[in-house]
């Protein structure tokens, strides 16, 4: 699946606009793009669908391309870059211009969210992966790797478990981005109501009371960590919702990352963005 130049050469803006034309039109200038799940399935892994998740990714995936441009590693074609949990490949469409197809690669733990991107011919190599187990890639592999939307989400054991496992595919250099729950999620769950219509505010607003608890940790450097599970595959134990606080990140994460950029601004990003660099 290789772009030609004119794509590949296009600024991010225009690649933008070729993504958000493959909505409704797979086939542009001869080229097939990827197919678009249902609408509901993709709003279930991202809280959008079609256009809406697709403009919403794009700063992410400017922010990827920046800080691997800062740190003097601009991504190109024989880079190797990692989704570690692509969902329904909403980033692997993006980085499709920068990094040859071959050297793309997404893993996740549900195998619904693999069979959609390859039904719909999403770029790249997928793998599935298990709550605990191992990355299946050699160690120091990767030039680039991302996680949107996966820390945030997982308790203490899983996180220090796979911030340990990328670090070890992660090639020296390698640009880590990432996000994270900032503090402002934990006002965001206080002021949820029971009877709200979307489900997973609900599930969260079973733990407004608990609020107060949730600050103390986070001022105190610890991921403060809401229970609310993700189903049969990601029970309570392995996912919930996780309140990161950046100095835990430089405390846990120096022996194997730096940090090189954190934004938390609502106006930029629903959560908060974490670029970081294996030493």
């Amino acid at each position: 699946m290789k772009l030609p130049d004119t794509m590949q050469k296009a600024s991010d803006e225009q690649w933008l606009s070729f993504l958000l034309k493959s909505v409704s039109t797979q086939v542009i200038d001869g080229v097939e793009f990827p197919g678009f799940p249902p609408s509901d399935l993709q709003a279930r892994f991202v809280g959008s669908s079609n256009e809406g998740a697709l403009n919403e990714a794009f700063r992410f995936y400017q922010f990827v391309k920046r800080n691997a441009e800062n740190a003097g590693a601009p991504l190109r074609p024989e880079q190797k870059l990692l989704d570690f949990g692509c969902g329904w490949g909403r980033y692997l469409r993006f980085f499709w211009k920068d990094i040859a197809s071959e050297n793309l690669h997404g893993c996740d733990v549900d195998p619904e969210a693999l069979e959609v991107c390859r039904r719909t011919k999403v770029p790249g190599n997928l793998a599935l992966i298990t709550t605990d187990g191992r990355l299946p890639y050699p160690d120091a592999h990767f030039n680039v790797i991302m996680a949107y939307s996966v820390f945030t989400h997982l308790p203490e054991k899983s996180h220090l478990h796979w911030m340990e496992e990328i670090a070890r595919v992660a090639a020296p250099g390698c640009i880590f981005c990432l996000t994270l729950e900032p503090r402002r999620f934990i006002d965001f769950v206080a002021g949820l109501s029971a009877n709200a219509e979307n489900r997973w505010y609900r599930a969260l607003a079973r733990y407004a009371s608990e609020v107060q608890g949730y600050y103390r940790a986070f001022d105190a450097g610890e991921i403060a960590y809401l229970p609310t599970g993700g189903g049969p595959i990601l029970n309570s134990s392995v996912y919930g919702d996780a309140v990161v606080p950046l100095s835990y990140i430089k405390k846990k994460w120096a022996p194997y990352f730096e940090v090189k950029q954190y934004i938390d601004d609502r106006t930029q990003f629903w959560q908060a963005a974490l670029a970081v660099q294996r030493k």
